[in-house]
């Protein structure tokens, strides 16, 4: 992939409904925490990408995928890699959730738009899904250039719509100083200065969990891991990550205005409408037409971009992860595999669809679940994986599966930092298992660490890859190493 496609492709992925809905209604609400919360957060995880780039895209050959990335760094021969089905899966329902997100944020946005009842609205979601059915990966980066250039420009011009209905900076600043109006009709007033505090009315505890999640989970969650095998070169890679921040840049400031400037003009939403709403409402009141269409046309290009990307990676786990992997032996024929992906793409967006039509959670925290989720099960098997020669396979098991299990008891515990704590235990988890566990053998490691590699890792890297010379999936690696390729 080219370095501005990869650019376009990246800021469409990270700029979501999460961040031009969730982000600006956690502004209205909580003000400046908001930006502690997620917008330094992704920063953070952007600026840190590149350390992952500098090691996944040095081989020559790099992985296709993070389930294969996995495959080939702790179960080289295994030709049924159990760990790659255990990471296949937990993507498919990771990524499903995002996609039920996007679609909440699509139907809020198009039923603004069009008048029609949100329930109804959702399944216009299926319209756009259709074109990323038939084109796969490639139709997903042209059109997320076209979707960055018109969020850039929307959210510019909505932010200059509500500096201009506020009266500007000053007028936001002394607002958000002095306001104590509810954030819904009838509700509890808000203490004076609460939206200028930097912990809001998360608490030091809550908004570090957020932080962490947003930022530590980011950097190893599966999709970006793969964003960065995609580029021609290690170079190419980072510098993609880099141009990226500058273009994010030009969202995110327009959209803290939005948010923080929504407070002054809509003091309180009615009574049954959550803070997603505040984005296309404020846009669709205070916005001239023109201006107004543009900018909510920007809100469903991110939801759309994000959500085709998404439904690719879920649909792409189950079938290449789950189902091929579970079943190597069985004949496959890639004409065929290409229409049962894109059946199950369309069914897996049809199933979002209906599951959006009474969503749980608000847009913004829901990203921060699955970034929180997939930070304490992939985060030493990323970074140690890359960076140690001496993670092996059973520290891998023992990050994922101790990570998860943490997670989920310290979320239903009521712990305040449930990331953190999946990130202190796992990492024991992961020291105690390098240190008892068999060491990696040369050829899971070796495209990490080494410019050429050795016969015997070549060797391996094209059985799992399916592109031996000979086309056999039944080959031993190099005997000095009496490795088989385990069925």
């Amino acid at each position: 992939m080219g370095l501005w496609v990869g650019v376009f492709t990246t800021v469409a992925t990270w700029v979501s409904v999460a961040s031009v809905m969730g982000v600006p209604g956690y502004l209205y609400s909580s003000g400046v925490s908001a930006i502690i919360g997620w917008i330094a957060g992704w920063f953070l995880a952007t600026a840190f990408i590149p350390i992952v780039a500098y090691k996944v895209r040095r081989p020559k050959n790099p992985p296709r995928t993070f389930p294969e990335f996995i495959h080939l760094r702790y179960e080289p021969f295994q030709k049924r890699s159990p760990l790659r089905a255990i990471v296949g899966l937990l993507m498919s329902i990771g990524y499903f959730i995002f996609v039920h997100l996007q679609v909440v944020g699509f139907g809020i946005v198009f039923s603004t738009i069009t008048g029609i009842q949100y329930e109804i609205a959702l399944f216009g979601f299926l319209f756009f899904l259709l074109f990323t059915s038939i084109g796969g990966f490639w139709s997903v980066s042209v059109t997320d250039s076209v979707n960055t250039i018109i969020i850039v420009l929307g959210v510019i011009l909505g932010a200059f719509a509500v500096l201009y209905s506020t009266g500007g900076f000053g007028n936001i600043y002394e607002n958000l100083a002095t306001t104590t109006a509810p954030t819904f009709e009838g509700g509890e007033s808000l203490p004076k200065g609460l939206l200028l505090s930097p912990v809001g009315g998360f608490g030091f505890g809550a908004l570090c969990s957020i932080f962490l999640s947003n930022a530590l989970g980011a950097i190893v969650s599966p999709h970006w891991v793969t964003r960065m095998m995609a580029p021609k070169n290690v170079k190419t890679a980072i510098l993609q990550m880099m141009l990226s921040v500058l273009i994010l840049t030009l969202i995110f400031i327009p959209l803290i205005i939005i948010g923080l400037g929504a407070k002054m003009l809509i003091p309180s939403l009615p009574a049954g409408q959550t803070t997603d709403y505040i984005m296309p409402t404020v846009i669709t009141e205070f916005a001239h037409p023109i201006v107004g269409a543009f900018t909510l046309v920007a809100l469903c290009a991110a939801a759309i971009s994000t959500a085709n990307s998404m439904l690719l990676h879920a649909g792409t786990s189950i079938y290449y992860d789950l189902y091929r992997n579970l079943f190597p032996d069985k004949d496959f024929h890639d004409e065929k595999g290409k229409k049962q992906l894109r059946y199950l793409v369309l069914t897996l967006g049809f199933l979002a669809v209906l599951s959006a039509i009474k969503p749980p959670v608000l847009l913004a925290m829901g990203f921060t679940y699955v970034y929180g989720a997939f930070g304490a099960v992939f985060f030493f098997v990323v970074l140690l994986g890359l960076y140690t020669k001496r993670m092996n396979r059973l520290a891998a098991y023992a990050n994922i599966i101790v990570g998860l299990v943490a997670f989920i008891i310290a979320h239903i515990v009521g712990a305040t930092n449930p990331f953190l704590v999946s990130l202190v235990v796992s990492f024991i988890a992961v020291l105690l298992s390098i240190i008892i566990g068999k060491k990696s053998p040369l050829e899971a490691y070796e495209p990490y660490f080494e410019v050429e590699v050795s016969p015997s890792t070549e060797k391996v890297l094209n059985i799992i890859r399916n592109e031996g010379a000979d086309g056999s999936t039944d080959i031993l690696a190099n005997d000095s190493i009496n490795h088989e390729i385990k069925a």
